[in-house]
């Protein structure tokens, strides 16, 4: 049987639903995804997600509501929060963010964390509301049950991962130091935050490592190749989901 088509409705919207009925009221948006790009009719099945880890089965009514199948208490299926949470810190470039975010998302990736840095082009965007959008539809589309949460622009001095944060930021044309799936490998603690910094195509300042490497954080390579920000991201998103995976498989 084809898995159900997802409808992504925050915890907020549906903590309003009618106990009673469990009718949830579709706005302008969503009305026109269901029912002129999914050609779905009033009665058709499909699945909702909250992006909290929890799924139900609902059922379209008529234009502009749903109706859950069961109690908001007694979801279909409920998913514990991923542990150790993953974040991909990317500086601010002219196109591929949102190349970046998408993927990030669809292969395990729980925060993103936007950097300005010094070496980020004057045309480098920024463009949150969108990137928000990116991500709902990526988690729909992959069938997590988790949305990523996209933090506010920082600046890279002024952001803080969290004290117990494992941080390592990607550096090209630098000897002697670790892959990114080394420095993984190595962490013992599997229950604290980990980080991976991807700077900007235009490279980090030397003001930046040494701020970075002062603040603990690992410098750790990608490869023998230059990559673009967006691959870079794409190679330090695959590299932290298989290293939890795996960590998970051995306990």
């Amino acid at each position: 049987m084809a898995e159900l088509r997802r409808l992504l409705i925050e915890p907020s919207r549906l903590n309003r639903v009618n106990r009673t009925d469990r009718l949830i009221a579709l706005n302008n948006e969503e009305q026109h995804y269901l029912r002129r790009v999914l050609r779905l009719r009033s009665g058709d099945p499909l699945t909702v997600i909250d992006g909290a880890g929890h799924r139900w089965t609902a059922q379209l009514k008529g234009a502009a509501e749903l109706a859950l199948s069961s109690p908001l208490d007694r979801p279909q299926e409920s998913q514990s929060v991923p542990c150790p949470p993953l974040g991909l810190a990317l500086a601010l470039v002219r196109r591929g963010m949102e190349d970046a975010v998408r993927m990030g998302c669809e292969l395990g990736i729980d925060r993103f964390q936007p950097l300005r840095m010094a070496r980020c082009t004057p045309q480098a965007e920024h463009r949150p509301e969108r990137w928000r959008t990116v991500l709902r539809e990526a988690t729909e589309q992959c069938e997590r049950l988790w949305c990523p949460e996209l933090l506010a622009l920082q600046d890279l001095r002024g952001w803080d991962p969290g004290n117990e944060s494992r941080v390592a930021f990607g550096v090209a044309r630098r000897q002697g130091i670790r892959t990114d799936q080394d420095w993984l490998t190595s962490l013992s603690d599997s229950k604290h935050p980990v980080w991976l910094v991807i700077g900007p195509e235009g490279g980090w300042t030397d003001a930046e490592i040494e701020l970075a490497e002062s603040l603990g954080w690992q410098p750790v390579s990608f490869g023998d190749h230059i990559l673009r920000s967006s691959t870079a991201s794409l190679r330090a998103a695959v590299s932290m989901v298989r290293w939890r995976e795996q960590m998970q498989f051995s306990f």
